[in-house]
């Protein structure tokens, strides 16, 4: 074979190779963009309400605006959301009224809406198990409930209304097909209760008496209930029968609501600590001080074995679960008003001036960030979806 011939036949290959190679980074590139443009699939997002009356879905990758929301004017809260078989739930509230919204995850229209009967408003919090929302109704001239209504249709499953004007709810938990929430008196020295109902049907299955009016949401694990109390405790109380298992007033107890993981519950104090206590019986195992408060909406997030929290003292913190020993802190530079969320190595939290930031779990630098012009709090933690 000529000298000539080699050489075409090595330039017609080097042709060939850098050819496909191009069709294919071409074709890498159209993915990726069809990928992140909003019209086309329903990417990973992230949901979240801002008082600036909007609620919002974002690309959770990059950041992108997908779709936003406006219920009404008039400075509007939203609970966090809860999403199932592509629909967005949440709970929104303004001075007028208060309603329970279904939206398309993908385009963010209105799918069904169920407003809340008049003179009643709602705790910013919902419950999605098994097709069912649960949440709790308070009335300014009556009795408080809990609801359960399709997530299909929006359509009433079952109500639960307090015996006497004076009661109301807090927000539910279910677990294992039981509802669970905490009841509390307007009139002075009623003892506040711990209801169970069947997730079902509504029906009455047990109510107990417990030490103090609930101050928190309910958390759960093994066999336990855990809460914040009045007067600054940690309350663990039975599932089965909610009696009292320890209680503990370390660091002032939670201001917002605890977590669990495994056999310890983690919770922001009112004496500026993230604490860690034992689920069995309520002893310290570490606590680790940032010397400002937390916003009541800001819990600890835990993830692949760092808990992570903000303070309104403009940091964020990961701190070893099993320690509390710090790995790092990263200064924001304005308050942080959400619990973390966190998925795929990347942390979501909403801030007072109203932006929404991402960071790296591994160094706590900073992705991207979205800025709504309102407040992100009560819309804790950031939904990922």
């Amino acid at each position: 074979m000529s000298n000539f011939v080699k050489r075409t036949i090595l330039v017609l290959l080097a042709l060939s190779f850098i050819t496909s190679v191009t069709v294919f980074t071409l074709s890498h590139q159209g993915i990726s963009r069809a990928h992140a443009a909003p019209s086309i699939g329903v990417p990973l997002s992230v949901y979240f309400g801002s008082d600036n009356d909007a609620f919002y879905a974002l690309d959770a990758p990059h950041g992108y605006l997908r779709w936003s929301y406006q219920y009404q004017q008039g400075g509007n809260t939203w609970s966090p959301a809860a999403t199932i078989v592509g629909k967005v739930f949440f709970e929104v509230a303004n001075s007028t009224s208060t309603a329970v919204q279904a939206l398309s995850t993908s385009d963010g229209s209105v799918r069904w809406s169920f407003t809340f009967p008049a003179q009643t408003f709602g705790k910013a919090g919902i419950a999605v198990i098994n097709n069912i929302i649960y949440f709790t109704v308070d009335s300014s001239n009556g009795a408080g409930s809990i609801y359960a209504l399709n997530t299909k249709d929006g359509s009433v499953a079952w109500t639960y209304t307090a015996s006497s004007v004076d009661q109301s709810f807090g927000n539910p938990m279910v677990v294992n097909g039981v509802l669970y929430a905490t009841e509390k008196s307007s009139i002075t020295g009623n003892t506040p209760q711990l209801y169970a109902l069947n997730a079902t049907d509504g029906t009455f299955i047990w109510a107990k008496g417990i030490p103090g009016a609930a101050t928190t949401n309910l958390a759960s694990a093994n066999g336990a209930i855990y809460f914040g109390g009045s007067g600054g405790f940690l309350y663990g109380v039975s599932t089965t029968d909610g009696s009292l298992i320890w209680s503990s007033q370390q660091d002032g107890g939670p201001v917002s609501t605890p977590i669990v993981v495994k056999t310890t519950v983690y919770y922001a104090s009112a004496n500026y600590y993230v604490t860690a206590l034992n689920t069995n019986d309520g002893s310290l195992l570490w606590h680790y001080l940032v010397g400002k408060p937390f916003a009541p909406t800001v819990s600890p997030a835990f993830y692949q074995g760092s808990i992570y929290i903000g303070s309104m003292n403009q940091n964020l913190y990961d701190l070893q679960a099993t320690t509390g020993s710090l790995i790092w802190q990263v200064k924001v530079g304005v308050a942080i008003t959400t619990t973390a969320a966190i998925k795929n190595g990347i942390i979501h939290a909403g801030l007072q001036r109203g932006s929404l930031r991402t960071f790296n779990t591994s160094n706590g630098v900073e992705r991207w960030y979205y800025h709504t012009n309102g407040i992100i709090s009560t819309s804790s933690p950031p939904l990922e979806g």
